[in-house]
């Protein structure tokens, strides 16, 4: 085992059930994480990376300095103990005073260790800012301006004696600046693109922050979690410009994404599985579909992803079945069956079902539009519409009944981005949820 895995899982083992005193709902854990991972993105040797994990763990935790030295050595104890505050008899203001005077004289590479301990502590009030809408500096006994002044203090003496510009003391300047000084981090955006509208901005910016949190977290568990998402809904009601929406929201802060297309308007059903199916019984196909559907999961399962998105799968099915039940074309036995099969899995492969409802005269028109053409659609038509309708609003019954993690949102008068801006708030409250629980 490396020293950088070894520090981590000794990190890990140190701060077992302690939580982070900036924000009770999360494990103390991801920060050393998030500092290890600063410096390891701009190529610091692993004595420092492990340094990351451990730079706490005098400071908060039953071990010392010299268990420190005895497991890693003497250099990654002087990287830690380089940033540990430990004369505790001394007031809060002397030591802080005394920390900054201190790093004035230490080299690069136990600098880099505070500056990415800071950057980490100043990126989450920056999410907790944005996202609760205050500062909070309450859970360390200091005023906004006491904070201002430290942090202050402690970027002059980290750029003592070196080069302003290293990319670390950049991002950490930018960040004072954000909090201290309100300086957005682009001013083009807010000031140009968004001038006329602030509030749109300002809901930008907190699901904007609210993806960095989960991100964090993510990193904390990094292979051990993965999130998916299944789309259904009435038609023309945005889902597809939502899944590829959603996409590229997660895959610019590098999320590892997959999209499962719709399985039956896939060339694959067309070309493959639809000629095996097209001369069966409905409740056959509909009771099939959902195998082929089930392979394909799992085989993005097997790959290295955080996302997985899928436009209808395992859930929609529930509504076709559903409707099939309906038109006495299935009986209630067999829908009874195939409740009792693919509930479980939906359960267990399934994070939360994402719908998008629309009244039919509505989704008609939106039809018309879109294409704009008059020739009578021979599937897409108002009775059809209001039979889906009507399963989905049974299926979300259901999933209420069966602890099903489903949400329904009705587009009928509202515009794409109002409804983008519903659900991936709603996602990412979800995943937050979710990892929290996982880390704990």
């Amino acid at each position: 085992m490396n020293v950088e895995m070894k520090a981590k899982n000794f990190s890990i083992k140190s701060y077992k059930n302690q939580i982070r005193k900036s924000d009770p709902e999360k494990s103390m854990i991801i920060h050393p994480i998030d500092v290890a991972s600063i410096l390891k993105k701009y190529d610091f040797d692993e004595n420092v990376i492990a340094a990351g994990y451990l730079h706490d763990v005098v400071e908060y935790t039953k071990y010392t300095e010299k268990d420190i030295e005895r497991k890693f050595g003497n250099d990654i104890s002087s990287l830690v103990m380089g940033v540990s505050e430990l004369d505790k008899s001394l007031s809060c203001e002397e030591r802080k005073k005394h920390i900054i005077e201190n790093i004035k004289d230490l080299d690069l590479r136990h600098k880099a260790v505070i500056c990415a301990d800071k950057i980490s502590n100043l990126e989450d009030l920056r999410i907790i800012l944005e996202i609760k809408e205050k500062y909070d500096f309450f859970a360390f006994k200091r005023e906004f301006k006491d904070q201002e002044d430290y942090y202050k203090g402690v970027y002059d003496s980290l750029i003592y004696k070196e080069d302003e510009n290293f990319i670390m003391f950049k991002r950490l300047k930018k960040l004072i600046d954000y909090i201290f000084e309100n300086k957005a981090n682009d001013e083009y955006i807010k000031n140009i693109i968004f001038k006329d509208d602030q509030e749109k901005y300002k809901q930008l910016l907190q699901v904007h922050y609210k993806k960095e949190e989960v991100y964090k977290m993510m990193k904390a568990l990094k292979n051990n979690f993965l999130y998916t998402i299944e789309f259904v809904g009435t038609p023309r009601t945005g889902k597809t410009s939502l899944i590829n929406n959603l996409n590229d929201f997660f895959k610019k802060k590098e999320f590892n994404v997959d999209i499962i297309e719709e399985f039956t308007t896939s060339k694959k059903y067309k070309k493959e599985i639809f000629p095996l199916l097209k001369d069966k019984l409905k409740n056959i196909v509909n009771t099939e579909i959902p195998k082929y559907m089930l392979n394909d999961l799992n085989e993005s399962l097997k790959h290295n992803n955080d996302i997985i998105i899928i436009d209808r799968s395992l859930f929609d099915r529930l509504i076709w079945v559903d409707i099939l039940n309906i038109r006495k074309e299935m009986s209630n036995d067999k829908y009874e069956d195939y409740k009792e099969l693919y509930i479980p899995l939906i359960k267990e492969k399934i994070d939360i079902v994402i719908a998008t409802y629309a009244d039919g005269i509505t989704a008609l028109k939106r039809d018309y539009n879109s294409n704009l053409s008059l020739e009578k659609r021979n599937f897409l038509n108002e009775e059809n519409i209001n039979e889906y309708n009507q399963s989905l609003v049974n299926m979300k019954k259901l999933a209420e009944k069966e602890n099903i993690n489903f949400y329904m949102f009705d587009t009928t008068n509202k515009n794409q981005s109002e409804i983008s801006l519903e659900i991936v708030n709603v996602i990412l409250d979800d995943m937050k949820k979710r990892l929290i629980k996982e880390l704990k």
